[in-house]
């Protein structure tokens, strides 16, 4: 697995850099395992657009709620369940999302 700072990063705007700085991350962290993967599939069969969260992101919106001691969380816009998952796992387990 190569790094953002390898070589072989050949971004010509802020925008296509972070994509590759973000596969990254999701790579460095793991993969979707089977509800994020549902949720995906799901998504893309009801035909939603593809503007999830990335799995890093996912993990940061996850780690947020943890560090913050979130009992609550209300998602507001949620498109295919993608990032609520993910808040969710950062809840205890009387947490309700």
């Amino acid at each position: 697995m190569s790094s953002p700072s390898d070589s072989s990063v050949t971004s010509s705007s802020p925008e296509e850099l972070w994509e590759e700085v973000d596969r990254f991350i999701s790579e460095s962290l793991g993969g979707n395992d089977e509800a994020l993967a549902a949720a995906l599939h799901e998504s893309e069969h009801s035909g939603l657009p593809p503007i999830q969260v990335s799995p890093a992101q996912g993990k940061l919106l996850m780690l947020l709620a943890r560090v913050q001691g979130a009992r609550t969380i209300l998602e507001l816009g949620t498109l295919g369940g993608y990032s609520t998952i993910w808040l969710a796992r950062g809840l205890p387990p009387s947490g309700n999302c």
